[in-house]
Parts: structure tokens; sequence; C-alpha cells
């Protein structure tokens, strides 16, 4: 009997720990399934920080570059639709001249031919053989075939040419349709991409006015350009010209551009921030497009994208002599190329970091920037 007590003192007791045991349990798994979301969230938090810093950490110059390159892809998409429009315009133009010119010749041969028709009506039709039977004598008989070899043959003539004229006006009509049509299209065509090119536009711009009013962008922005710098140094010193032999340089230096020095070479202050930052050229101004010249005799040694410079050219001139032209629209030359002085190389522009249009020139010895103007007539 007392055993069979215990037993069932044993049970409640075990009954009642579990009762607390359970409900705790629960609690805590519950517990650790937050924690475990927590933790997950911050992760997920970190690696949406770490793709922000990366994006950040992007040269700055780079996301230039793409955005330089898919204006200039939708700039060019533009000229293209634009010189199809101009040649289809001009040719609707000249059809509906040559169409104008057409439908009056045409109705001036209606107008003889009509007339043909009605005096054969009102004379009645005389047969050839009556002509030729009432012939004099054998002359007359054989001035008189004659006579009918011309009538009939421009009978034959006019009615030829009539339907010629018909077919022109037929044709012309038809092409000036297409064209009306085809016009309509390369409008639509060049509205879509002038948007584009304007959107492509306002992300340029938008990000170099980072550059001019955020001290973290511009200072890195500027850091970029002092690496680049560097960069363009090294790469000129580390260059065997194939080409020196054929440079001929003359030795004196003529102005790439005749324009403002807009910003001399040297140390100049930030407009914004005050700081001081290190020029290593001139800007001259200029307009989109105005044209480059070598400032003598040179090799090219690079023609490409160069960073915060945009669009670069550089020149070679032997003697341990280089000049650079920078921020241009449309580069002319390419890498190899031996030039004269004076030769068109490029157009001026706005890539890279530049706010508007002009060109940055530099004078380097051995790699080295120095002020230009003392090289400069």
């Amino acid at each position: 009997m007392q055993k069979g007590l215990s037993k069932i003192a044993l049970g409640l007791a075990l009954c009642f720990v579990t009762s607390q045991v359970l409900p705790a349990s629960a609690d805590q798994a519950g517990d650790k399934e937050r924690e475990l979301q927590n933790i997950q969230q911050q992760m997920d938090e970190q690696a949406n920080k770490s793709f922000r810093a990366k994006k950040q950490a992007d040269s700055i110059s780079a996301q230039l570059q793409v955005i330089q390159y898919e204006l200039d892809q939708a700039e060019g998409d533009l000229k293209v639709i634009q010189t199809k429009l101009d040649a289809t315009e001009q040719q609707v133009r000249q059809n509906t001249q040559l169409l104008a010119i057409a439908e009056r010749s045409l109705a001036e041969r209606n107008t003889i031919l009509y007339k043909r028709v009605r005096d054969v009506y009102e004379n009645g039709n005389i047969s050839y053989v009556e002509v030729l039977v009432g012939s004099k004598d054998f002359n007359d008989f054989t001035n008189r075939i004659e006579l009918l070899k011309r009538v009939i043959g421009q009978d034959m003539s006019l009615v030829e040419k009539v339907k010629a004229e018909r077919q022109v006006i037929i044709e012309k009509r038809a092409q000036l349709e297409q064209d009306k049509a085809a016009i309509i299209v390369y409008k639509d065509q060049a509205a879509s991409k002038l948007n584009t090119v304007g959107i492509k536009r306002k992300e340029r711009q938008d990000m170099l006015d980072n550059v001019l009013t955020e001290k973290e962008t511009a200072d890195r922005a500027y850091a970029e350009l002092e690496q680049t710098s560097r960069e363009i140094e090294r790469m000129i010193r580390q260059i065997k010209n194939p080409n020196q032999g054929k440079i001929n340089a003359s030795g004196m230096l003529m102005w790439p551009f005749s324009g403002e020095i807009t910003s001399p070479f040297g140390w100049r202050v930030h407009p914004i921030f005050g700081t001081q930052r290190f020029h290593t050229g001139i800007d001259i101004a200029a307009d989109y497009g105005d044209s480059v010249k070598a400032a003598d005799n040179g090799s090219v040694i690079h023609a490409d994208w160069l960073g915060g410079y945009g669009k670069v050219v550089i020149l070679d001139h032997g003697n341990g002599l280089q000049t650079l032209y920078a921020h241009n629209s449309e580069l002319l030359v390419s890498e190899g190329e031996v030039v004269r002085k004076g030769q068109v190389i490029t157009r001026a522009g706005s890539t890279g970091y530049s706010t508007g249009p002009h060109l940055h020139f530099e004078v380097r010895i051995n790699g080295s920037p120095t002020d230009p103007t003392a090289y400069l007539p």
C-alpha cells in the first residue's frame, strides 16, 4: 500500500515538473527563432551596405565613361537617323519637282495628242493609200511617202512619250508616298533618340554637379585625376615609340586652338570648398566640335578614354617632349599614327571631369607636366 502511494506521488510530481518545463522550452524555441531572424536581418543589412559601399567605391570616371559611351551611342544613332531623314526629305523635294515637270510635260503632250485626234475626226479618216494615189508624179509620190513616214513616226513617238510620262508620274507618286511615310517613322525615331540623349546628358551633369558640390565626391574625383596624371607619366616613360625616326618635330609648338585661357597651369582654388588643387595644364575656351590641332609633328602614343581626362590624345614629339589634349568629343587619329603640325586631331568637347566644352592642353617633359605657356609663341 505504501509502495502504491509512493508511485502515485512520483507520477504526480513528474506531471507537475513536465507541465512547468514544456512551456519554458516552447518559449525558448521562439526566442531562438526570433534571434536567428534578427541575425539574418543584420546579415542582409550588412550585405546591402557592402553592395552600396562597393558601388560608391567605383571610380567616378568609370561611371562617367559608361554614361559618356551611352551618350555617344545615342548621339550617333540620332545622327544616323537625322542623316536618313535629311536625305529622304531631299529626295521628296527632288521627286516633287520631277513630278511637277513630268505632269507639265504630259499636259503639253496630251494637248498635242488631243489636237491630232480632233483633226483626224474633223477632216475624216483619209487613208495613206489615197494620199499616195493622188500623187502628180514620181517625185511627188516619194515626197508624200517621206511625209507620211514622218507623220506616222511623230504620232507613234507622241503616243509612246505620253505612255512613258504617265508611268513616270505613277512611279514618282508611289515613291513620294513611301518617302513621306518613312519621314514620319524617322521623325518618331529621332524624337525617341533625342529623349535618350537628354536623359544621358542629365545623368552626366548630375554626376558632375556632385563633383562640384559634395566635398567627399570632389576629393575622390581629384584623387582619381592625380592618379591618372601619375599613370600618364609612367605610361609615357615606359612607351618605346617605334616612330621616333619618322617624327621630325620642329621644336616650336603652335597653339592647338586659338581661344582664351580660362584656367592656367599650377595651383588653383576650388570654387566651393576653397581647397587648393594642382592643375597640370591649361584650359582653353572652345565650343563643341571645334577643331583641335597638333602642336607639332609627332606620333600618337595614346588615343582613347583616360579617366577624368575623358577622351584623350597624347603626342610624342621626340627629345622627351609630349603634348596632351583632353576632354574631347571626338578623336580623329589613332595610336601609332604619325601626324603633322597643324593637323586636326580631335574635336573639342566636355568628356570626363568637365562641366563645359573646352580644351585641356598639357606639355610634358619625359612624362612630367610643365607649364605649356613656356613652349607656346
